[in-house]
C-alpha cells in the first residue's frame, strides 16, 4: 500500500513540476509558434502523469470507484493529444518543413481545409470526443430508459466491442506519431551543422525517444496486444517517461539555451529542482525523526516539528549558497550562455588586430551562438566597403555601397534597428529592400568609434523562427561597443600594413627601375658622360639611357613621362623597352621617335603622355637629334656659345602619325651637352619663385672648362639644393652631362661649320 501512494504522489509531483515547467515556456514567449507546441507538449504528458496518480488514490481510500475514478474514466484519453503535440514540434523544429507550410494560394474548393496543426490534432480529437461520449452514456441509469432498457444494453456491448477495438488501433496511431515524430529530429540532428543545435537536437531527440519507449511499455504496447498491466507498473512507466521526456527539455533549456529561454528563466528551472531535492531530503529527515520520537517517547511530533524547521534553515543555508555557486558555474561554462559568448568574444576583439580573422570569427560567434539563418558583418574604411557572412550567401560586389549608405543614415541615437518591426524609417527605398527584401535582415547594429560609423552587423532572422529576445539585444549591444573599437583598430593596422606592404613593393620597384638606369658608362674614345636621376616619389617617370650602337658611337636618350609614381614609371620603362628594341636596328632617330609615338598613343591612356630627346652620336663628334616636346637640351660650346636643340616635333602619345624632324649638329673638343628633365628647372624655393631654363643656361656658362662630366653635374645639382633649400622635390630630377673629351683623329669636312643644320623629315 505505502508503494501505491509513492508512486501516486511521485506521479502528482511530477505533474506539478511539468505544469510548471510548461507555463514557464509559455510565459517566456507566448507568441512563438515553438513555445506553443513544447507547452502544449508538456501540459498533455503532464495530464497523464495526473491521472496515472489519481488512478492509484482508490486502492488508498478503499472506496473503489471514488470521485478521482470517474474522473480518470472520463478523461483518460485526454493526454494522448501528447502524441500529435510531439508530431508538430518535431515538423517545426529546428526550421518547419516544406508540408507544413500553407500555400500562398490555392484553390476557392479548398480554402476549407485547415492548416496542418489542426489537421494533425484532428483525429485525436474526435477519438477523445467519441470516447469521451462512449464513457457517459452507460452511466444513464437503465430505469429511464424503460422498455427501451434492452435496445440500450444490447448497444452497450455493440459500444464496448468498438471501443475496445478503436482503443487498439489508436495506438497505432500514437505509436506512428510518436516514431515519426522522433524520425524528424534524427534527420534534423543529421543535416544541421550549428553546434547549438545539434546538442539541442541529441539531447531532446534521445529524450522523447525514451519517453516514447516509456510511453509504448506502459500504455501503447498493452492496449494494442491486449495485455494486462498492473496499475503501478503503469504508472511507474508513466512517472518515467514523463521524467525523462520533461527532463530532457528542462535540461536542454538550462545548458544548450533551448528556446532561447532567458538567463532567469533557466536558473529558476536549476533552482527550482534543486530546492524540491532539497525539500525531499528534508521531508525525509522529518518523517524518520518522527518515527523514531514516536517509538521512544509519547511526546508529540508536532511539538518539535518547529525546531526541526528552525535546525534546518541553519544548517541548510551554507548548502544552498553552495549550491547556487554550483549552478552558476554550470549557466557560466556553457559556451552558448550570453555572458559566456560576451566573456569569450570581448576577450577574443581585446587581442585581434587582424581584420579578417577579426571580422570572420565575431560574425560567426554570433551567428552560431544565435542561430540565425544569415548574419553579416561589415567594415567600412575610406576606400570602400568589407562584408563578411558568417552564414548565409555572399553579398554581391555591386550592392556594397548601398550598405555603406544604409549604415550611414541609420540615426545615430539608435543602438539597435529592429527592421522586421518597422524600424529603419530613415532609410532610403533601396536601402530598405535590399536590407529587409533582399537580404531578410532583421536586426541592424552600427558599429561606431567615437561619432564615427566605422561597420555594422546585419542579422537576419533565427533558424528557429523565434524572435530576438531583451536579452539578445542587450548582448549585441554590449558587443557592438568593443567591436567598434577592435574593428577600428584593425582597419588602422590595416592601413599601415597596405602602406608598409606598398613601401616595400615601391623599395622593390624603385631598384628594379635604377637597375634598368645606366650606372657605369662605358669608356669611349671621345666621349665622357655622366648622369643622375632623383625621383620624387620612390619611383618615378624620369629616363635617360645610352645604347652603344657598337661602331664606336652610341644613342642618347632623356625622357620625362607626365605625372609621378607608379603610373609614369611604368610608361617610362616602356619607353626605354621601345628605344632599345630600336636603337641598333633603325638609323633614323626620327623614325624612332614616330614609332614610339604611335606605341604611346595606342597603348597607354588619354591622359598620359611623355617628353623626349634622342641624339645619336657617332665617334667623330657627329650627332644626329629630334626632340619631342622636351626642355631644350643645351650645347655649351669652347668658347662660351651656347647652342639649344630645339627641332624634333610634338610630346609623345598625344595624337598618332605626328610627323618629327631630326637636325646634325657636329661637337668639337671640350664642348659639353647638359641634358636635363623640368624638375631641374622648375625647382621652387621658399618664395615659391622657379629656378628657370634661363638660370640653367647662366648657371651652364659659369661653370669652369676643366671640370668633368660628373663634375659638371654635381656642380648643377649642388646650385639646384642650394636654390631650393630643404623643401621636398616636387618633381623627378634627371641630369645627364655628355662631354666631348678628345680630338678628332680624323676630321670630317662635311661638318665643318657646326651651327649649320642638317634636316631629315620623316
Amino acid at each position: 500500500m505505502n508503494s501505491f501512494l509513492v508512486l501516486a504522489a511521485l506521479n502528482l509531483a511530477l505533474s506539478g513540476l511539468v505544469f510548471l515547467l510548461g507555463l514557464l515556456i509559455l510565459r517566456e514567449s507566448p507568441r512563438q509558434r515553438l513555445n506553443r507546441m513544447v507547452s502544449s507538449m508538456l501540459f498533455f504528458g503532464g495530464f497523464g502523469s495526473l491521472l496515472a496518480g489519481l488512478a492509484l488514490l482508490p486502492g488508498r481510500t478503499g472506496s473503489g470507484s471514488g470521485t478521482s475514478s470517474q474522473f480518470v474514466q472520463h478523461y483518460a484519453y485526454l493526454w494522448e493529444f501528447f502524441f500529435p503535440a510531439l508530431f508538430v514540434f518535431a515538423s517545426i523544429f529546428p526550421v518547419e518543413r516544406p508540408f507544413t507550410r500553407r500555400p500562398r494560394s490555392r484553390p476557392w474548393f479548398m480554402a476549407w481545409i485547415p492548416s496542418f496543426q489542426w489537421l494533425v490534432f484532428l483525429p485525436h480529437a474526435v477519438h477523445f470526443i467519441l470516447l469521451f461520449l462512449l464513457s457517459v452514456v452507460p452511466a444513464i441509469p437503465g430505469s429511464r430508459l424503460g422498455i427501451l432498457a434492452p435496445l440500450v444494453n444490447i448497444g452497450g456491448l455493440v459500444l464496448n466491442l468498438f471501443l475496445a477495438v478503436h482503443q487498439a488501433l489508436f495506438s497505432l496511431v500514437n505509436l506512428a506519431f510518436g516514431i515519426g515524430a522522433v524520425a524528424l529530429l534524427a534527420n534534423s540532428y543529421r543535416r544541421t551543422r550549428m553546434p547549438r543545435l545539434r546538442q539541442q537536437l541529441r539531447v531532446i531527440g534521445l529524450g522523447l525517444a525514451t519517453c516514447l519507449v516509456l510511453y509504448s511499455l506502459g500504455s501503447l504496447i498493452p492496449t494494442l496486444v491486449d495485455l494486462q498491466v498492473s496499475s503501478w507498473s503503469r504508472s511507474a512507466l508513466t512517472a518515467g517517461a514523463l521524467l525523462v521526456g520533461s527532463g530532457s527539455i528542462a535540461y536542454a533549456i538550462v545548458m544548450h539555451k533551448f528556446l532561447d529561454a532567458k538567463l532567469l528563466a533557466r536558473r529558476g528551472i536549476l533552482y527550482g529542482t534543486a530546492t524540491a531535492a532539497l525539500v525531499g531530503v528534508y521531508l525525509a529527515i522529518v518523517v524518520k525523526l518522527n518515527q523514531l520520537l514516536t517509538s521512544i517517547s509519547s511526546v508529540d511530533p508536532r511539538v518539535i516539528e518547529p525546531v526541526f524547521l528552525v535546525f534546518a534553515l541553519v544548517a541548510f543555508q551554507p548548502v544552498v549558497s553552495r549550491l547556487e555557486d554550483f549552478l552558476d558555474r554550470i549557466l557560466l561554462r556553457d559556451p552558448t550562455d550570453h555572458r559566456a559568448v560576451l566573456r569569450n568574444l570581448g576577450r577574443e576583439l581585446m587581442t585581434q588586430i587582424e581584420l579578417e580573422a577579426l571580422m570572420t570569427n565575431s560574425i560567426r560567434t554570433i551567428a552560431e551562438a544565435l542561430l540565425l539563418r544569415r548574419a553579416y558583418i561589415v567594415a567600412l574604411p575610406r576606400d570602400g566597403v568589407i562584408v563578411r557572412a558568417g552564414v548565409g550567401a555572399p553579398i554581391p560586389a555591386e550592392e556594397h555601397p548601398i550598405i555603406r549608405s544604409a549604415l550611414l543614415h541609420m540615426p545615430p541615437e539608435e543602438e539597435t534597428l529592429r527592421l522586421a518591426e518597422g524600424g529603419g524609417e530613415a532609410l532610403g527605398e533601396d536601402e530598405r529592400r535590399l536590407l529587409i527584401e533582399r537580404l531578410g535582415v532583421w536586426l541592424a547594429i552600427p558599429l561606431r568609434w567615437r561619432g564615427e560609423t566605422v561597420g555594422g552587423l546585419l542579422l537576419g532572422q533565427k533558424i528557429t523562427m523565434t524572435e530576438y529576445t531583451a536579452e539578445d539585444v542587450a548582448l549585441l549591444s554590449s558587443l557592438a561597443g568593443q567591436m567598434a573599437v577592435s574593428l577600428q583598430n584593425a582597419l588602422l593596422v590595416r592601413d599601415r600594413v597596405e602602406v608598409a606592404r606598398l613601401e616595400e613593393e615601391m623599395r622593390v620597384a624603385r631598384q628594379i627601375q635604377r637597375s634598368f638606369l645606366v650606372h657605369e658608362f662605358p669608356v669611349m674614345e671621345r666621349f665622357e658622360v655622366h648622369a643622375l636621376n632623383i625621383p620624387s616619389k620612390e619611383v618615378g617617370g624620369d629616363l635617360y639611357d645610352l645604347v652603344p650602337t657598337g661602331d664606336g658611337g652610341f644613342v642618347l636618350a632623356v625622357a620625362d613621362v607626365a605625372g609621378k609614381g607608379v603610373p609614369a614609371a611604368l610608361l617610362s620603362s616602356m619607353l626605354q623597352a621601345s628605344l632599345r628594341t630600336q636603337a641598333t636596328s633603325i638609323a633614323s632617330v626620327a623614325e624612332i621617335l614616330r614609332n614610339i609615338n604611335s606605341l604611346v598613343y595606342r597603348g597607354t591612356a588619354v591622359h598620359q603622355f611623355a617628353t623626349f630627346f634622342l641624339a645619336r652620336l657617332d665617334r667623330h663628334g657627329h650627332m644626329m637629334f629630334c626632340n619631342a616636346g622636351h626642355n631644350y637640351p643645351v650645347v655649351a660650346r669652347r668658347g662660351g656659345q651656347q647652342v639649344l636643340l630645339e627641332c624634333g616635333g610634338l610630346v609623345l602619345g598625344v595624337m598618332e602619325g605626328v610627323d618629327y624632324e631630326e637636325e646634325g649638329i657636329q661637337l668639337e673638343t671640350g664642348d659639353w651637352i647638359v641634358l636635363y628633365t623640368d624638375g631641374i628647372s622648375e625647382a621652387v624655393n621658399a618664395e615659391g619663385e622657379q629656378f628657370g631654363d634661363e638660370a640653367v643656361r647662366e648657371l651652364i656658362a659659369s661653370l669652369p672648362r676643366d671640370l668633368s662630366a660628373r663634375q659638371i653635374a654635381d656642380r648643377i645639382l649642388a646650385t639646384i639644393e642650394a636654390f631650393a633649400g630643404s623643401l621636398e622635390v616636387r618633381d623627378d630630377m634627371t641630369l645627364m652631362v655628355v662631354r666631348v673629351v678628345e680630338p678628332d683623329p680624323a676630321p670630317v669636312s662635311d661638318y665643318s661649320e657646326p651651327t649649320e643644320a642638317v634636316h631629315t623629315t620623316i
